[in-house]
């Protein structure tokens, strides 16, 4: 937002410098971007009254005027502006004088007419657009002033950004607060205002959807004349706010837009049935916007229409047809806001604007009626016209739901390192408009409307310590303190987490950290599911607007971002919480810890005594069950050949332990890979470190003594169907020694065209007894017992 020093000044005037001023926005939380400061660009340009005007007998485009400055002697002027008039007062540059561009002006001769100075338009000051009509001064302007002492155009223009969760220092108003609170000064309230209603036209307001959060204020001004020039006081704040636009209705709202932050929106109401319906699409439909642009509405997107068409979405992307122009006579001027998801949906659908970003910012819904009196007011005072009624629909819990607020003295000084009096809280409280109810310990506090992002006992504490000046915290020394903690739940998982991390470190990972906050489009795109997305009220951008429910997004980012930098071997891994929506939670989000990772590029890097190869399926099946080795044991977890969203449906696979899902791992899906332009062999995984920690928790391993007593081993050869997974024997095998201490392991798979559609699997069997040595003839029968289910089970056929 820009805006000029003067503007705010009027507002309150702390009687400070711009270096002190701009210092004092910034510590209320405002980044200032940029002050430029402003000088005219003329020099030696006065006020002058034309006292004949007569035109020029040859050339009929010019005037012949007499000017009086001030001074003894009248100066002939020739002048060809189609408003040069007699009698009215004029900005004249005499002979000597600057104007833009360094021009200086000199006498000139057309026809033997002399030319004694120039009388200038906005334009030829540098001013404005391109208008060749000459300034118009108010009668009462002294003769002889200097334009520049007229006009006041020594300013500064302060940029500023504004964080998401200051919406309120989104205007001059705002701006205004936070410079009078600093300064301990007091701002004039707002009045109400009141228009004569002189009209009886209206449209009333009807609501067809089930969303919540939605006011809309709304009324008709008939016979206006949009065909008049916006007054200077107007032209010159907007200009300085690069806010300027030719047309009169337009600088309005932009004006009120500024100083209040208030969005506002107008539309031919000639062009409007009998109502205003707010409603969702239920069905596919059109908008026409400007230049013959048709856009495709989805379903269930809020819109403002009639009962025939579609007027405009919020953000003000209004109908074409609806728009304000030179030839419109009756004006629709609204006030409304709508709730978070709809404006998300707009936003992810057409991109942001500068409505869209008042809203997404969030705007002060208590001044929504009082800005629609304002902009009647400064219409009908500059093109005149009849105001109507104002129809309404206001959703009352949106304006009753008061954020109440336990403040205890004692948090205060905790947070804030020192002692804060109480009687400096209550005055810094009430000096920033908060409702206070003062209790023996506590305050209840309500925070002023303009203030929607407090709503903890934190944040009051913030808007304390700001008012009450960083600077002016003393500087304490950090104390360490050793201390023994108990092996709690919380530190049990996080000596998990840094086992498994040094694991993936000496296995060439890398560990990174990301956003938890990602852009949802992106994630929608890598799960391919319209779930409703967990959204941020006030996101710091569009990219950053949702939470995560997955850690492959930054994953995957990640790793674009390193290919695209030539690196092709590449093994990432990161440990962090990711946010599902559930209803049974508190605030409806479950929040749980994920370990996921991503390997990319070659196995291992170029080299001369060794082929190099890039990665692939099980490389990754290997990583994961080390990981599921150190942590659950051999034989605890399944990994099952399951689809998973965002992964190849052929190379993707689910982790169980002891039948609960746990995690899942395999190859990027080549539709998702060809959508992110990535053009490497890619393979993720992700595992669900809370359901792990609480099977470990249930399932504590304890220390054991080595058998003293030998073992034997057996292996056997058997041909099995190609399509009977290798884990479902050794599933099998492991249930016909439920009470024995048997190692069963896989050490040979051979197919060949000769076994016709079979496979031959090796698999060794380790006997043990920790109270015998085992016999042979019951070695036998165990082993016999476990061919004779494989051969019921799956008729496998035992090679000899």
């Amino acid at each position: 937002m820009k805006f000029s020093e003067k503007w705010l000044l009027e507002w309150v005037d702390p009687k400070i410098d711009i270096v002190l001023l701009s210092k004092q926005i910034v510590n209320s939380g405002i980044e200032i971007e940029s002050i430029d400061k402003i000088s005219p660009l003329f020099n030696g340009v006065v006020v002058g009254k034309i006292v004949s005007c007569t035109v020029h007998p040859k050339l009929n485009n010019l005037k012949i005027v007499k000017v009086d400055i001030g001074k003894k002697n009248l100066l002939n002027i020739l002048c060809g502006a189609l408003n040069c008039r007699n009698k009215i007062k004029v900005a004249v540059a005499t002979i000597g004088s600057i104007l833009p561009n360094n021009i200086k002006i000199t006498l000139k001769k057309f026809d033997d007419e002399n030319s004694e100075g120039m009388l200038c338009s906005f334009f030829e000051l540098g001013l404005f657009n391109n208008n060749n009509n000459i300034i118009e001064f108010p009668k009462e302007t002294p003769l002889g002033m200097d334009v520049n002492d007229y006009f006041l155009l020594e300013d500064n223009i302060i940029k500023v950004n504004v964080p998401p969760n200051r919406a309120d220092a989104l205007s001059i108003l705002g701006m205004a607060r936070n410079i009078a609170v600093i300064n301990n000064l007091n701002i004039s309230p707002l009045k109400e205002k009141y228009n004569p209603i002189t009209s009886q036209k209206k449209l009333p307001i009807y609501v067809h959807t089930e969303k919540k959060d939605i006011n809309f204020f709304g009324r008709i001004i008939n016979n206006i004349n949009i065909n008049i020039d916006t007054p200077f006081w107007m032209k010159k704040k907007l200009f300085m706010c690069e806010m300027l636009s030719d047309n009169v209705i337009i600088n309005i709202i932009n004006y009120i837009l500024i100083e209040i932050g208030q969005p506002l929106n107008i539309l031919n109401a000639d062009e409007i049935d009998t109502c205003i319906q707010i409603r969702q699409t239920n069905k596919q439909e059109f908008l026409y916007l400007k230049n013959n642009l048709k856009i495709i509405l989805d379903q269930e997107m809020l819109v403002f229409s009639d009962k025939s068409k579609i007027l405009f979405l919020p953000g003000n992307l209004n109908s074409d047809f609806l728009e304000v122009n030179q030839n419109t006579k009756n004006i629709f001027l609204m006030s409304y806001s709508v709730d978070k998801e709809s404006l998300f949906n707009i936003t992810k659908k057409f991109g942001s604007n500068k409505i869209l970003n008042y809203y997404n910012h969030g705007i002060d819904l208590s001044l929504q009626k009082y800005a629609i009196e304002y902009a009647t007011e400064l219409i009908m005072k500059i093109c005149a016209g009849n105001s109507g009624n104002i129809t309404y629909y206001i959703d009352k819990t949106s304006l009753t739901n008061k954020n109440r607020i336990k403040l205890y003295y004692e948090n205060v000084n905790k947070i804030a390192g020192f002692f804060i009096d109480s009687k400096i809280i209550l005055n810094i409280l009430f000096r920033l408009k908060y409702e206070i109810k003062e209790n023996q310990d506590y305050l209840n506090v309500v925070p002023p409307t303009w203030r929607f992002d407090i709503l903890i006992e934190e944040d009051v504490i913030g808007d304390i310590l700001r008012v009450y000046d960083y600077n002016k915290i003393p500087l304490t020394s950090l104390k360490e303190n050793f201390k023994f903690f108990k092996q709690t739940n919380d530190f049990q998982k996080d000596y998990m987490l840094n086992q498994l991390s040094t694991l993936l470190i000496h296995k060439g990972y890398h560990e990174i950290i990301t956003y938890p906050f990602i852009d949802p489009i992106f994630q929608k795109n890598i799960f391919s599911i319209n779930d409703k997305e967990l959204l941020i009220s006030n996101p710091i951008s569009k990219d950053f607007s949702s939470m995560r429910r997955s850690l492959w997004p930054g994953l995957i980012k990640t790793l674009s971002y390193n290919i695209n930098r030539k690196q092709d071997s590449i093994r990432l891994f990161e440990r962090g919480l990711c946010f599902l929506i559930d209803d049974k939670k508190k605030l409806g989000v479950n929040q749980k810890m994920f370990l996921g990772g991503i390997i990319s590029g070659f196995y291992t890097k170029e080299n001369w005594f060794s082929k190099i190869r890039k990665v692939d399926f099980y490389d990754l099946k290997g990583d994961i069950e080390s990981i599921l080795e150190l942590i659950c044991g051999l034989n605890h977890y399944e990994i099952k050949n399951e689809i998973v969203l965002g992964l190849h449906p052929n190379q993707s696979a689910k982790i169980f332990l002891n039948d609960n899902f746990i995690g899942s791992f395999g190859k990027i899906d080549p539709v998702l890979e060809e959508k992110l332009d990535l053009n490497n062999n890619i393979f993720l995984f992700e595992l669900l470190i809370d359901e792990i920690f609480d099977f470990k928790k249930l399932n504590k391993f304890k220390v054991k003594k080595c058998c003293k007593y030998p073992s034997s081993r057996r292996d056997i050869s058997i041909l099995v169907s190609e399509n009977i997974l290798y884990s479902d024997i050794i599933k099998t095998c492991r249930d016909c020694f439920l009470d024995k201490k048997i190692n069963i392991n896989l050490f040979d798979i051979y197919s060949s065209n000769k076994f016709s559609n079979k496979k031959s699997l090796g698999i060794s069997f380790t006997f043990q007894d920790e109270r015998k040595t085992l016999k042979e003839n019951e070695i036998n029968l165990m082993l016999d017992h476990c061919i004779k289910t494989l051969i019921n089970k799956f008729q496998i056929i035992l090679r000899k």
